[in-house]
């Protein structure tokens, strides 16, 4: 599940990508992106045991990126901050294995079917996306291939 741990600490390395390099404190990164200190804080100590931000204490301190931002994937960083998309015990399971105690009954679970399909979709998208796009340093490339365009909305009902 997309937690707001995910979406901040994306926002979070957005904003060190475009530092280049530089060190931001945390109370500088929380005032760019309206994120409360406190719990920036604890991202970025996840963060930096997870190896994608480096730290450096004392009062020229701060953090910045320990991992070139072409190379990592959004999809690294929402699974890591806040575990599967699809928090379900069916789909983490290996294909062919036995199946889950959640399900009914000896025939194929419709839901299962479902929501295989929704995170292998949502997976796709979200490995298709580095967080140099995100931060706005290379022109989106992975998105446009995974994502179908919206159909169109039906028209609207014409009053009488």
């Amino acid at each position: 599940m997309l937690t707001r741990k995910a979406t901040y600490g994306i926002r979070a390395l957005a904003s060190m990508a475009r530092a280049r390099g530089q060190l931001l404190c945390v109370a500088e990164l929380a005032d760019r992106e309206g994120i409360p200190p406190k719990f920036l804080a604890g991202i970025l100590s996840d963060l930096r045991q997870l190896g994608f931000v480096r730290g450096r204490r004392g009062r020229v301190g701060g953090y910045q990126l320990a991992i070139a931002p072409e190379s990592l994937r959004i999809a690294d960083v929402v699974e890591s901050l806040c575990g599967p998309l699809f928090p379900f015990e069916c789909l983490t399971r290996e294909p062919g294995s036995a199946r889950c105690g959640q399900c009914p009954g000896p025939l194929a679970c419709p839901a299962h079917d479902a929501l295989s399909a929704a995170s292998r979709a949502a997976y796709a998208a979200l490995r298709a996306v580095t967080l140099s796009e995100v931060a706005g340093l290379t022109p989106p490339v992975g998105v446009s291939a995974v994502l179908l365009p919206l159909p169109e909305p039906p028209p609207a009902p014409r009053d009488r």
